[in-house]
């Protein structure tokens, strides 16, 4: 009785593990597939921040996008896993001035170029994050007129 009660734990433990590991093999792919979704959202705030910040905030020297080559990188929580853990992402900003804009805007532009006197920069975001030990970049340009 001692054996087969020892067989059957043992069989019992080896089918649990197998099930236990086919669940594992099958939550991968979703926490992947989350994380990018979570990304995508988080990479839209970012847009929409950049459409939303006034031009003065913008061009100011605190700006949140400074003048390439500067850059700004901050590192956020951009949500959570199943379970709680965080999910963290570096987010680098930098604005890059239009060649048309004035020279005081960083660009070359004169009054017989730019006669509306039109200042002009692309504000660039990405968004660098890693699932299991493979680097993910995400990034968007908005272009600002005024």
């Amino acid at each position: 009785m001692l054996v087969e009660l020892t067989l059957a734990l043992t069989l019992l433990s080896a089918i649990g593990l197998t099930v236990f590991k086919g669940s594992l093999d099958i939550m991968a792919p979703r926490q992947w597939v989350i994380i990018q979704n979570i990304s995508d959202a988080y990479i839209t705030y970012e847009v929409a921040y950049a459409e939303r910040i006034s031009f003065e905030e913008l061009t100011a020297v605190t700006s949140a996008w400074p003048v390439f080559p500067s850059q700004s990188t901050i590192e956020v929580e951009i949500g959570k896993l199943p379970g709680g853990n965080p999910i963290t992402a570096k987010v680098i900003r930098t604005r890059i001035p239009d060649t048309n804009n004035f020279p005081a805007s960083g660009g070359a532009g004169t009054l017989a170029t730019n006669p509306s006197e039109m200042e002009t920069w692309q504000l660039q975001s990405h968004l660098t994050y890693t699932i299991s030990d493979k680097k993910y970049v995400k990034s968007r340009t908005v272009v600002r007129s005024q």
